[in-house]
C-alpha cells in the first residue's frame, strides 16, 4: 500500500538523482520511447513463449525440450521486464531518462513522484509493479543492482539459459510446487498485460 511518506521520500530521491546525475531531464529524451516500447513487447512476447514452452507438452517436444522441462521462472522475470520498460517509456515521453545505476529503484520512485503523486496514474498500477518486482528479487535471492546486471537480456541471450534453468537448483523451482509455480507465471503476464495496456494509453495522453 502506497502511503504519503512513500511519496514524500520519492520527492526527496529524485532530487538526489537529478543532483547526483543518475536521473536526467531533457525533452530530447522523448526520442527513447519507441526503444522502451520495443523492448516492453519483446520481453513480453518472451514471457508468453516461456510459458507456453512450459505448458504446453506438443510445444516441448517439437523444440527437443523434455516433457517435465518448465522456465516459469524467467516468465517472471522477462514480465516484470517488459513492466520496467514500458515504465521508462512513459519515462522518457516527459523528457526523463533513467541511467543504469540503481535503475529499478528510481524508476520506482519517478513513478511515485512524477505520476502517483499528481494523481496521473491509479495506485494500483504502482502496487502491482512493485509487487512483480519483489516476487523476481525474492524468487532469486537478488538485490536491485544485481538484478539489473543479470537481467537485462537481449532476446538471444535468453534462448542461451534453457539449458541452465533445466538444470537449476533454485528456490523457486524445487521449493514451490508446479500448480503454485505455473500460477505465478501467468499471473505475472496478466498484471503485465494490464500494466502495458494502462501505461501506454497514459503515454499517448502526453503531449
Amino acid at each position: 500500500m502506497i502511503k504519503e511518506k512513500d511519496l514524500t521520500n520519492a520527492e526527496q530521491n529524485v532530487k538526489e538523482y537529478l543532483q547526483d546525475g543518475l536521473l536526467t531531464k531533457n525533452n530530447s529524451h522523448s526520442e527513447f520511447v519507441p526503444f522502451y516500447i520495443k523492448n516492453a513487447q519483446m520481453s513480453l512476447q518472451i514471457a508468453q513463449y516461456l510459458h507456453k514452452l512450459s505448458t504446453d507438452k506438443e510445444y516441448k517436444k517439437s523444440a527437443n525440450f523434455t516433457e517435465d522441462f518448465e522456465c516459469y521462472l524467467w516468465v517472471v522475470v522477462t514480465s516484470y521486464y517488459s513492466m520496467f520498460y514500458t515504465a521508462n517509456a512513459l519515462l522518457a515521453k516527459t523528457g526523463l531518462k533513467v541511467g543504469e545505476k540503481f535503475a529499478h529503484r528510481i524508476t520506482e520512485d519517478c513513478l511515485l513522484f512524477y505520476f502517483i503523486k499528481n494523481n496521473k496514474l491509479a495506485k494500483n498500477l504502482l502496487e502491482t509493479y512493485k509487487e512483480t518486482k519483489n516476487e523476481v528479487l525474492n524468487l532469486m535471492n537478488l538485490n536491485e543492482e544485481q538484478l539489473l546486471k543479470e537481467f537485462q537480456l537481449k532476446a538471444q541471450e535468453l534462448i542461451a539459459t534453457f539449458h541452465y534453468q533445466r538444470n537449476k537448483r533454485g528456490q523457486f523451482q524445487y521449493e514451490i510446487t508446479s500448480n503454485a509455480k505455473q500460477h505465478i507465471a501467468q499471473l505475472s503476464i496478466d498484471r503485465a498485460k494490464n500494466f502495458i495496456q494502462e501505461i501506454n494509453k497514459t503515454i499517448q495522453k502526453i503531449k
